[in-house]
C-alpha cells in the first residue's frame, strides 16, 4: 500500500506584494514564503482543529468501495508536534481499539520528532496538519509567473511549477517530488498559498516496477487564513493510481477537510482538550 507520508509532502509556494507582474522575482518570492513558514513553526503557537479524512478505494474493475470517513480532533502544539484523537468512524463513535491505534501513531511521531531535534534524519515526516514543507520544495522546482487572478476575493499570482533538471532521487519520496508539476495560486498581500494543483509528469517505478508502479498522482490543496496571523489548510484531495507487485491495481481517492480552528492558551490546554475527548 502507498505511504500517505509520501503523498502528503507533495507541493510548493511563492509570492510578492503588488508590484507589476513583470517585476516579480518568483524565486525570491518562494524563498520569502519558506522563511515565513519557518518563522511560524519556530513561534510554535498551539491551536486545535477538526480533521475529516474520507478514503475511497477502487477494485480492478474501477468500482468504488463505500467511502470510509474518519473524524479527528487534532492539536498542533507547535515545533512539529501534532496529536490526533479519533472521534468517530463512518458516523459512529470510534471504538477504544481504533482510538488506541491512533494514539500509538501519535507516540511514533513524537519519537521521530525527538530524533529530528537531536540531529538524526527523519525521512517522510508525517504532515498531519497538511502543511507543505516549502524549504524542502524550494530547491526542487522551477517557477514561471503566468498571470493574476482573484480567488475568494483575494488577488493572487498564478504560478506554473515543475522539477529542476538534474535532480537526484535517493528515496521514493524524491522520485515522486522530482516528477511533480502543476500550478499554484499565491495570495499577493500575505505571501501565502491559496491553492495548488499538481500531477506526476511520468510514472514512478520501485524496483523496476516489480514492487510498485505508480502511474499517477493528482493533487488539489487549498489554504486560507484561519486565525489572526495564521494560515492553514482547509481542503486537500489526492488521487492515486498504481500497480503493486506487478499484478494488483491500486486506486485510491483521499479527501482531507480541516475546520473549526481554535487558538489554545494556558498551561496544559492541549492535554486538557484531548483528555476531554477520550
Amino acid at each position: 500500500m502507498l505511504d500517505r507520508k509520501i503523498l502528503l509532502t507533495l507541493p510548493l509556494v511563492l509570492l510578492c506584494c503588488g508590484a507589476p507582474l513583470q517585476a516579480v522575482d518568483i524565486n525570491e518570492v518562494v524563498r520569502h514564503a519558506a522563511e515565513r513558514q519557518k518563522e511560524a513553526e519556530r513561534a510554535g503557537k498551539p491551536f486545535s482543529f477538526v480533521q475529516v479524512e474520507v478514503k475511497t478505494s477502487y477494485d480492478s474493475d474501477h468500482k468504488p468501495s463505500l467511502p470510509r470517513r474518519q473524524r479527528y480532533l487534532t492539536v498542533s502544539e507547535g515545533k512539529g508536534v501534532v496529536t490526533r484523537e479519533l472521534i468517530d468512524v463512518d458516523g459512529r463513535p470510534a471504538t477504544e481499539k481504533e482510538k488506541q491505534k491512533i494514539r500509538q501513531q501519535n507516540e511514533k511521531r513524537r519519537r521521530a520528532q525527538a530524533g529530528k531535534e537531536a540531529g538524526s534524519e527523519t525521512e517522510d515526516d508525517d504532515l498531519m496538519t497538511g502543511r507543505m514543507p516549502l524549504a524542502d520544495l524550494l530547491l526542487r522546482f522551477e517557477y514561471k509567473l503566468l498571470h493574476e487572478e482573484v480567488v475568494d476575493g483575494r488577488p493572487s499570482y498564478v504560478v506554473e511549477y515543475g522539477p529542476r533538471p538534474g535532480l537526484v532521487s535517493k528515496t521514493i519520496r524524491d522520485r515522486v517530488l522530482n516528477n511533480f508539476a502543476g500550478r499554484a495560486w499565491i495570495d499577493v498581500a500575505e505571501h501565502q498559498v491559496l491553492r495548488i494543483e499538481g500531477h506526476l509528469l511520468q510514472p514512478v517505478k520501485v524496483a523496476g516496477g516489480l514492487a510498485l508502479d505508480l502511474h499517477d498522482i493528482k493533487l488539489v490543496y487549498e489554504a486560507r487564513p484561519v486565525l489572526p496571523g495564521t494560515w492553514a489548510p482547509c481542503f486537500e484531495e489526492i488521487k492515486v493510481s498504481a500497480r503493486a507487485a506487478m499484478f494488483f491495481k491500486v486506486r485510491e481517492d483521499m479527501r482531507f477537510e480541516f475546520s473549526n480552528y481554535e487558538a489554545l492558551s494556558g498551561h496544559g490546554a492541549a492535554e486538557k482538550l484531548l483528555a476531554a475527548k477520550r
